[in-house]
């Protein structure tokens, strides 16, 4: 299964519409709306698969990061709804609250997200509630809502659904996003740790010997590994990469001999499998490194005939040290410009993502 496919939930979607607004609720919202971005809230973990994930509420916690949210918490807890209605979630969710812990100031968020690996997501909805349990908010979004068309729709993963619960969030409350979002935020550090992701000095420093590659590109040469297409190692793909890489780029390029065997797990984190392709080659170059200058190495998933996929693709040095790493799938957009539909339209990509990425 594709990393991006959503799982299937143990709920399933109902039928029913959201219910007005009581006085008491609407002046609930009221006081939610004027507190802000800066109202506390803590995010219990996402229900997918029947069960509830704090990876995901971590992703809805980046999202509201994002957003300018600074005091955020992800419970550790989860909430169970059983076999209920989703009418009868939020009374439900409530009285969890209440009676999970005493009154606090922070308001709970709630989230499910519904769907299967070959339809995507076929609803997101969310319930928030005060400190003592009350119900301020309630709301469930499907394929044909507008929000729902512009994150979930074209994102098919948690974290796109993970947008909507923002979007949603923001836009019932009237609340508008803070540019450049909270700023060293909690969420951001955890997803970057999560995802392997360097830090800031590691980022200036793959920024220096991109620059240095610039200037020497003519003369550099790069070996080419096999890309992994669906997760295994395609042979046939470094000899075309190598020709597609010389005649873009203008360097020298060899096809690797005796490869390593590279292997990625998949996972929902794609910065994750990005970095983790990365890592893994980082390890077979310290125990063997390449004659030549550069590697690179692509993986390339597809599903539909493209319509979902994504591309990644990693230039090192010849010691292991990382000049480039560049993913896009999907909902980018070279990816949608080219749109790639099988292997060969994949390393046509990952040679534009390293051509434009030398170029900058």
């Amino acid at each position: 299964m594709l990393l991006f496919a959503i799982a299937t939930s143990a709920c399933s979607a109902q039928e029913t519409q959201q219910a007005p607004v009581d006085p008491a609720t609407a002046a609930r919202q009221q006081a939610l709306q004027t507190a802000g971005v800066a109202a506390p809230l803590t995010i219990l973990p996402v229900r997918v698969l029947g069960r509830g994930d704090t990876n995901v509420a971590a992703a809805v916690g980046l999202v509201l990061e994002q957003h300018g949210m600074s005091d955020l918490e992800v419970a550790e807890t989860a909430f169970d709804p059983r076999d209920l209605a989703w009418a009868d979630v939020p009374a439900a969710f409530g009285k969890h609250v209440a009676d999970a812990a005493p009154p606090s100031p922070r308001h709970r968020l709630y989230a499910e997200f519904l769907g299967t690996p070959r339809t995507g997501p076929t609803e997101v909805r969310f319930v928030v509630v005060d400190g003592d349990g009350n119900v301020v908010l309630v709301d469930r979004q499907r394929p044909k809502d507008p929000a729902f068309e512009r994150t979930a729709g074209r994102d098919p993963d948690p974290f796109g659904c993970s947008q909507l619960v923002g979007l949603r969030l923001f836009e019932r409350l009237h609340w508008r996003a803070v540019p450049g979002g909270a700023k060293e935020g909690r969420f951001a550090a955890r997803w970057r740790r999560a995802s392997g992701v360097p830090d800031a000095a590691e980022r200036k420093a793959i920024d220096e010997r991109r620059a240095a590659l610039r200037a020497t590109l003519a003369t550099a040469s790069v070996e080419i590994w096999p890309s992994l297409w669906q997760g295994k190692p395609e042979a046939a793909s470094a000899v075309r990469l190598a020709q597609l890489l010389g005649e873009e780029l203008g360097c020298r390029t060899t096809v690797a001999a005796a490869p390593p065997a590279l292997e990625v797990a998949a996972g929902s984190n794609e910065q994750k499998r990005l970095w983790d392709l990365v890592r893994a080659a980082q390890r077979a170059l310290r125990s063997h490194p390449a004659a030549t200058d550069y590697v690179a190495i692509a993986d390339i998933a597809f599903a539909d005939a493209g319509a979902r996929g994504f591309v990644h693709v990693a230039l090192l040095s010849g010691k292991g040290e990382v000049v480039a790493a560049e993913l896009q799938n999907d909902q980018g957009r070279r990816y949608r410009q080219m749109a790639p539909k099988g292997l060969e339209d994949g390393e046509r990509l990952a040679t534009a993502m390293l051509a434009a990425t030398l170029e900058q």
